[in-house]
C-alpha cells in the first residue's frame, strides 16, 4: 500500500512512524435486535425499532496490519512508541482513503499477531457506530481533505437571517442530533420547526430537544440575527 496508513490522534503510521499498512478492516456495526417470544404463537414480537429507529452496537473486529521489515531495533522502537501512544485508549483515527472523516476507536497493540521476527505490528480493537465528519457546521471546512464528489458540505457557520434570508435547511447524517444555536445581533428572532416556535430574541446559546437531526430538516425564522448552527454529521 505505500505511503498509505491511518492518522492516530494526528501521527501518521508512515510518514512519522514509518509503519507500511498492508491490510485493515472496520467492519459495519450490528444492529441492536430485541425479539420477544410469544408462547403458543408463530415467530416472534419484533421491537427493533420500537423507537423510531434501529440502534447499532459498537463496531467490533477493527484491525490495523503493518509491516516494517529489515531492521529490528527500529520494530523495538515503533512498537513500543505506538503502544504508548494508543495501548487501550480511546483515539481519533483517520484513514487515507476518506479523509473527510474520523473514527472513534480504542485500539491496543495486539500481541499475539504482532511478531518482531517478520517485523509485523497489529492494532486492533472497536469503534464507535458511526464515523464522523472532520469539521463541525460551526467550523471553516477543510478543502484539502473535503471529498467533492460524495461529501456534504454543510455551511450554517454565523448565517444572516432577515426577511430575504429566512429558511434553513439542515443536511442529516444519519446518527439524530440535537443542532446547537449560538444567536448574536439578535432582533426579535424566533425559530419555527414542525408546528412549534422558540424563542431566541436574546443572544446567547440554545438547544431545542425537540429539534432532531438525522434527516434533512427545514428552519423558518422570523425576526432579525445572525444564527450559527453547530452539529457534526456521523454516517454508517
Amino acid at each position: 500500500m505505500g505511503e498509505f496508513g491511518i492518522t492516530i490522534n494526528g501521527v501518521h503510521t508512515y510518514r512519522d512512524l514509518g509503519l507500511k499498512m498492508t491490510t485493515f478492516s472496520i467492519p459495519f456495526p450490528n444492529p441492536k435486535t430485541n425479539y420477544i417470544s410469544v408462547p403458543g404463537a408463530s415467530g416472534n414480537i419484533d421491537l427493533s425499532e420500537v423507537f423510531g429507529r434501529i440502534l447499532y452496537e459498537d463496531r467490533n473486529g477493527v484491525t490495523f496490519e503493518f509491516a516494517l521489515r529489515g531492521n529490528f531495533d527500529l520494530w523495538d522502537v515503533a512498537t513500543s512508541k505506538i503502544a504508548a501512544m494508543i495501548h487501550g485508549k480511546k483515539c481519533n483515527v483517520i484513514v487515507d482513503n476518506d479523509l473527510s472523516h474520523y473514527y472513534v476507536c480504542r485500539l491496543s497493540v495486539d500481541r499475539s499477531k504482532t511478531k518482531r521476527s517478520v517485523g509485523t505490528i497489529t492494532l486492533s480493537g472497536t469503534a464507535e457506530p458511526f464515523k464522523y465528519d472532520i469539521c463541525s457546521t460551526a467550523e471553516d471546512w477543510l478543502w484539502d481533505t473535503f471529498d467533492f464528489e460524495e461529501g456534504t458540505l454543510r455551511e450554517y457557520k454565523e448565517v444572516a437571517v432577515n426577511v430575504y434570508n429566512k429558511d434553513m435547511v439542515l443536511t442529516g447524517g444519519i446518527m439524530p442530533q440535537v443542532p446547537e444555536f449560538t444567536v448574536k445581533n439578535a432582533n426579535a428572532l424566533k425559530l419555527t420547526y414542525a408546528g412549534r416556535t422558540y424563542d431566541m430574541s436574546k443572544d446567547g446559546t440554545y438547544r431545542f430537544p425537540a429539534i432532531v437531526v438525522e434527516n434533512d430538516v427545514t428552519l423558518n425564522f422570523t425576526g432579525s440575527g445572525t444564527v450559527t448552527v453547530n452539529y457534526r454529521g456521523a454516517y454508517l
